[in-house]
């Protein structure tokens, strides 16, 4: 009598290739959130980055200050923030996707200075933050200053927590990587966008 069914050897095999499908799905999945939440970011910096273009356009006058989460949303840079706290001074700015932003700024003689902070927590997500084309999105009149960081240009541009003043210039994919590793030893790292700063 011939009996008709799977074996047990053969639905552990069909279950173990389930199985490993699975894993594979899950890992992809993983990480086309991860690459998401990266382009959030970089797409809700930009936006800041924009509106503190505009806001520069406005008569500030010599006391003016901007510096946290409040002035963020106060002055427009970031109206739906959730406030999360960031840098090493718990100081609050604005929750991201991949991490935290703050600015503070002042002016001095009407002209704005100061900087962007922002917070990760990984070298994975410094990498991708940093890699992105933010050399074209760099406002020229925010370069005043005789200082190099990420991209080379001076005044306005990215300093990361692990380069030194030799590697500021390395706009490499190599140099990137190096610098981000601080992330992973400190369990966190800032990002400073230096506009009209001085390093």
């Amino acid at each position: 009598m011939n009996q008709k069914g799977r074996s047990m050897v053969e639905m552990l095999g069909v279950l173990a290739i389930i199985g490993v499908l699975s894993a594979g799905g899950l890992a992809g999945y993983s990480k086309a959130m991860f690459r998401h939440r990266v382009n959030q970011t970089i797409d809700i910096f930009q936006g800041v980055l924009q509106r503190f273009a505009e806001l520069e356009g406005k008569d500030l006058g010599d006391n003016f200050e901007l510096c946290g989460s409040e002035d963020m949303i106060k002055y427009g840079l970031m109206p739906n923030c959730e406030e999360a706290v960031g840098d090493y001074n718990s100081v609050k700015g604005c929750k991201l996707p991949i991490g935290v932003l703050d600015a503070c700024f002042g002016t001095e003689n009407s002209i704005l200075h100061g900087e962007f902070e922002i917070t990760l927590t990984d070298s994975k997500s410094c990498v991708a933050f940093l890699s992105a084309k933010w050399e074209n999105v760099i406002q020229p009149d925010w370069i005043t200053e005789n200082n190099s960081g990420l991209f080379g240009m001076t005044g306005a541009d990215f300093y990361a927590p692990g380069w030194s003043n030799s590697d500021e210039a390395d706009v490499s994919m190599n140099n990137i990587i190096n610098g981000c590793q601080v992330c992973d030893e400190r369990e966190k790292c800032m990002i400073e966008l230096a506009i009209r700063g001085e390093y």
